[in-house]
């Protein structure tokens, strides 16, 4: 009995198995288009993510340079708005807070104590207290940082702060100026904020003899 060749198969079947076995030029370039076109959509999403997110907050800060005030006028007594960066404050997640207080007294340069008259509030994740100044006006969250002692001394902190007074007006940051708090999306790293390029910035005014909030279209 002899033995057979075998003979590999030349047909369209063959063609067709051999198709599978790799990409063509073709194919390799349209995945690569696709991938491009996911990565630019993601980024696009991001951005508009970054950028709500900064919205958000602002107003959130906004609402509470509000209520500092208010809080001062009807307690008749100064209240201070700590601002407070992740990992200040004995508060070690990754996100900014605002703090509402109370103090005893008020004197510039000098230590303060106080009671906080709410929780903390977060701003959300993302976004924190950006440096520089804005048309000459300082950024209240890089002004002189503040001794506050509160929780009958059990917690103390150096935090930058807005105080007003009973009359509404604000007494720190010292000056005559107007001051702003620039709120931006990034990241916190080897405390200090890093922006994000396109991720957002928005920027809230306060007023010196009326302290009141304005949001700033930038």
């Amino acid at each position: 009995m002899g033995i057979s060749q075998f003979h590999a198969p030349t047909g369209p079947a063959s063609r067709r198995a051999g198709r599978v076995a790799g990409f063509t030029l073709i194919e390799m370039i349209a995945v690569v288009c696709i991938m491009a076109t996911l990565v630019a959509v993601g980024m696009g999403l991001f951005q508009r993510t970054g950028s709500e997110a900064v919205k958000t907050g602002t107003e959130k800060f906004a609402a509470m340079v509000e209520q500092a005030r208010t809080t001062a006028i009807t307690r008749r007594k100064p209240v201070a708005l700590a601002l407070v960066s992740p990992g200040e404050a004995g508060l070690g997640d990754e996100q900014c807070r605002l703090g509402l207080f109370e103090l005893e007294e008020w004197e510039a340069n000098q230590p303060v104590t106080g009671s906080q008259v709410q929780r903390w509030e977060a701003l959300p994740g993302g976004v924190g207290f950006d440096s520089g100044a804005f048309e000459s006006l300082s950024n209240a969250a890089e002004s002189e940082r503040v001794s506050l002692t509160w929780k009958n001394g059990a917690e103390k902190a150096e935090l930058p702060m807005l105080v007003f007074s009973s009359r509404g007006a604000l007494l720190s940051p010292s000056g005559s100026q107007p001051v702003v708090v620039i709120l931006s999306s990034g990241v916190h790293q080897h405390g200090r904020f890093i922006p994000r390029e396109g991720g957002g910035r928005r920027i809230v005014r306060i007023g010196r003899v009326v302290a009141r909030p304005w949001i700033l279209d930038v």
